[in-house]
């Protein structure tokens, strides 16, 4: 059995799919008409930043949770979050690069900035928050992960700890505790603290939380877990019902600690009942899950770069609703390769070849002490 929930997978997938809704929602128009009927079917896309960033948390706890604590832990994990993330990274990156204007980039310092921004994943503006890089800019899509790897790297600090939780919590409570401190001031907003550095804003903002409460979320699944396997979905269809519910009311929104909290019991309710609820759903939203990093980070230039080719000879032909599920339906199967030969087998080759080279370094210390 793989080391997965697919459940969990499963509303990775989801996740993915109403971030890809929300950024292709303009392509339903032509080109600069009135957006009013997209919004309304799709505007709440958004949400699926905080899913994902729930289930971030939820995840690391899971797969760290036989790991004793100390440096070892610590790397080997730190060394599989990069090798998942960075290769695949840096090659869409340079697809955005090279679809989206090149070596024009070079002619604007602010674009020239931005790409330097994406290149080494720092926050680089003051406004928008949560953001804090040009949310019209080339590869803006990038932001999360800038949080994400932040959280790589606080939890890899933290599995150096045995008592792993209060470490965390120590973490995640340490820039609430500075913000008061320093201004004084408490918020649960995304729109962060009015510091006059761009990093301290990005490393205060109350969306980091959102990981914490996945880590909670993780925790509590491994406690219950052991007594508490439902025999259906009930829970998590209730969940579902609930936050559509939500967010239908406008009560559960895009980069909000609230649609945090909902998804946490949701994330929670289906790893409970993962065997029902994989059985019932089709294998597909499982693949969308598997894919779900690649399609995240491709979705925007792929779109871009199809529209901007056929839209030469055919005004308009990619804003319509053809145009939106030929974009959709094209962005999931190379959603698919990019998975399937970058994040998996370069990720394999990296890794192996790193693990080598540890194995051979550590060879020739013994033998070096061996001679001694």
């Amino acid at each position: 059995m793989r080391n997965k929930i697919e459940s969990v997978q499963i509303l990775r997938g989801l996740a993915a799919l109403s971030v890809v809704l929300f950024h292709y929602r303009f392509y339903l128009v032509p080109d600069g008409a009135n957006t009013d009927i997209p919004d309304m079917l799709f505007s709440w896309g958004s949400i699926g930043v905080d899913l994902f960033f729930v289930i971030s948390g939820f995840i690391m706890v899971y797969v760290t949770k036989a790991k004793p604590a100390g440096i070892k832990s610590s790397l080997d994990f730190i060394i599989n979050r990069l090798t998942r993330i960075i290769p695949t990274y840096y090659i869409l990156l340079l697809f955005a690069f090279l679809t989206g204007g090149a070596m024009s980039t070079f002619h604007y310092p602010d674009k020239t900035t931005n790409l330097i921004s994406a290149m080494t994943f720092h926050p680089y503006l003051h406004q928008p928050a949560p953001l804090y890089i040009d949310e019209n800019g080339m590869y803006n899509i990038r932001w999360t992960l800038n949080y994400e790897l932040y959280f790589y790297f606080a939890f890899s600090v933290c599995l150096l700890f045995k008592k792993r939780l209060l470490a965390l919590a120590a973490w995640f409570l340490a820039p609430v505790g500075a913000a008061y401190f320093l201004l004084p001031e408490i918020t649960l907003s995304p729109s962060g603290y009015n510091f006059e550095s761009v990093g301290a804003k990005f490393l205060t903002n109350p969306i980091i939380l959102e990981f914490g409460i996945g880590v909670l979320t993780g925790y509590a699944y491994l406690a219950l877990n052991k007594f508490m396997k439902s025999k259906y979905c009930m829970l998590s269809f209730a969940c579902l019902i609930m936050i559509s519910i939500g967010i239908i009311k406008h009560k559960i929104g895009g980069y909000n600690l609230l649609s945090a909290l909902s998804f946490s019991f949701l994330v929670l309710c289906f790893a409970l009942e993962s065997e029902y609820i994989v059985k019932f759903t089709p294998r597909f939203f499982v693949t969308l899950g598997d894919i779900s990093f690649s399609w995240y980070l491709l979705h925007i230039p792929l779109a871009s770069f199809i529209a901007g080719k056929v839209e030469k000879a055919n005004p308009n032909a990619m804003h319509s609703t053809l145009g939106f599920t030929v974009l959709l339906i094209a962005s999931i199967l190379v959603a698919f390769l990019s998975h399937k030969f970058i994040e998996v087998k370069l990720t394999n080759k990296i890794r192996s070849s790193i693990n080598k080279n540890i194995l051979f370094r550590s060879k020739k210390t013994n033998q070096g002490t061996s001679a001694s």
